[in-house]
C-alpha cells in the first residue's frame, strides 16, 4: 500500500512513520513544509498544503490512504493568528481531502471540539468549541465529511514526544521534572489521552482492516492533568514531590480551556477487542521509546 503522511514531521506524524516502517507491506510518502527534512525508506514532498498547485503534483503518485496528521496545535497562538489557523485546519484540510485521490482518507481531530460540561462525550454528541483551534478542528471535520465518504475522523487527545523534545504537556513536565522544578498540575481538568505509539498502531489496524468509515473516538482512562504529572513521574522515578495540585480556572487566558474532555472510546473497543488502550500500556510503550531514543 502506498500510505501519504502529511505532517510527517511532528510528533504524531513520526510516530506513525516508526510503526509503518516496520512492515514490508507499505510504501511510504510524507508532506513536510521543512525542505530538509528527510526520513530512510520515505518518498518526501516539500511544500504547503494551501497550494493548489502543490497538491495536484502530489496525485503523480497512487495514494492509497492518506493520513492528515497536519495542523497548528497551538492553543493560544491560534487564538492570537485566526486567518493562520484556517488556513492551516480548515483550507489545507479542504484541499488534502478534495484533491488528493485516495480509497482511505484519515483526518486526526481532538477530543477539544466539546465544552467539558459533562465528559464522557460519544461520537454522536453534539460539538461547542470553546476557542478557535477548537473551532477550526471541528471544521475540518466538516470538510472531510462534504469531501468523501471514506474517512475516518478520528477524536483524541494525544501524549508523546518529539526529536527533538518541543513543548507538548508530556515534553513540558518530563523535562521540568528531571530539572527538579516545581510545576503545577490542575486537579478539577480532566481527559483521557493516548500515547502517540498506539495510536499509530491503532491506526495500522485500520489500514489493514473493513472497519467502517465514520468517526472514531481513540483514547484511554479518565485521568486529570494533576495526576497524568504523577503518572510521569512515577514512570520515571522522577520525584512527585515537586508537582502541586491546583484547581484550573479561566482567568486572564488567551484562549480558554473545556474541564473535561473524556471521550468515550466503546465504538472502537467494540470492533477492536484485542488492542490494548490503556494508560498503563501508553507509559510501557512510552518508556520503552525514549530509552531507544536516548541509546
Amino acid at each position: 500500500m502506498n500510505i501519504l503522511i502529511t505532517g510527517i514531521s511532528g510528533m504524531l506524524g513520526q510516530a506513525i512513520y516508526k510503526v509503518l516502517m516496520k512492515f514490508d507491506n507499505y510504501n511510504l510518502f510524507g508532506v513536510s513544509r521543512q525542505p530538509n527534512y528527510k526520513l530512510d525508506g520515505v518518498k518526501m514532498f516539500y511544500g504547503d498544503l494551501s497550494n493548489e498547485d502543490f497538491l495536484f503534483s502530489i496525485n503523480e503518485v497512487l495514494i492509497d490512504s492518506i493520513i492528515h496528521c497536519s495542523a497548528e496545535v497551538d492553543v493560544n497562538y491560534c487564538e492570537n493568528n485566526k486567518d493562520w489557523a484556517y488556513k492551516s485546519n480548515v483550507e489545507c484540510t479542504k484541499n488534502v481531502f478534495n484533491i488528493l485521490r485516495a480509497k482511505k482518507y484519515f483526518y486526526i481531530s481532538t477530543d477539544s471540539i466539546f465544552d467539558g460540561e459533562h465528559g464522557d462525550y460519544s461520537e454522536n454528541e453534539e460539538a461547542n468549541p470553546l476557542n478557535y483551534y477548537s473551532e477550526t478542528k471541528f471544521l475540518g471535520e466538516n470538510e472531510v465529511k462534504k469531501a468523501t465518504k471514506n474517512h475516518y475522523i478520528i477524536r483524541t487527545n494525544i501524549y508523546g514526544y518529539n526529536a527533538p523534545m518541543k513543548k507538548s504537556l508530556f515534553e513540558w513536565a518530563y523535562k521540568e521534572l528531571i530539572e527538579g522544578k516545581v510545576i503545577n498540575g490542575y486537579s478539577n481538568m480532566y481527559f483521557n489521552p493516548i500515547y502517540v505509539g498506539q495510536l499509530a498502531a491503532l491506526i495500522d489496524e485500520i489500514l489493514n482492516s473493513k472497519i467502517e468509515f465514520g468517526t472514531y473516538n481513540i483514547s484511554s482512562s479518565k485521568i486529570s492533568k494533576y495526576q497524568f504529572l504523577i503518572n510521569i513521574a512515577k514512570s520515571f522515578n522522577l520525584s512527585t514531590s515537586n508537582i502541586v495540585s491546583i484547581e484550573f480556572e479561566q482567568n486572564n487566558l488567551v484562549a480558554p480551556r473545556a474541564l473535561n474532555t473524556t471521550l468515550n472510546n466503546s465504538k472502537i473497543k467494540e470492533i477492536l477487542i484485542e488492542f490494548d488502550f490503556t494508560l498503563e500500556k501508553g507509559f510501557s510503550m512510552l518508556k520503552k521509546d525514549l530509552l531507544e531514543l536516548k541509546n
